[in-house]
């Protein structure tokens, strides 16, 4: 399942849990988390679905380059 996560490193939490940090960091007011984090694999998994959700709602789309004379 990690695999679905590319740019996301996923490890234990020191108190139970766990933990999923961003390998390149988004802007503070990107709306956007840089950790996410759950009691359960399954809760985390979630948050990270939630997370890629909201990353493709800023993701501008993609325009066609016209040329300008």
């Amino acid at each position: 399942m990690i695999e679905e996560f590319p740019g996301w490193v996923i490890t234990a939490g020191a108190g139970g849990g766990y933990i999923a940090y961003r390998t390149v960091l988004v802007p503070r007011r990107s709306g956007l988390s840089n950790v996410r984090c759950g009691a359960t694999l399954e809760e985390l998994y979630e948050h990270l679905h939630q997370e890629l959700r909201g990353q493709n709602r800023h993701t501008p789309a993609s325009r066609p380059v016209t040329e300008q004379s």
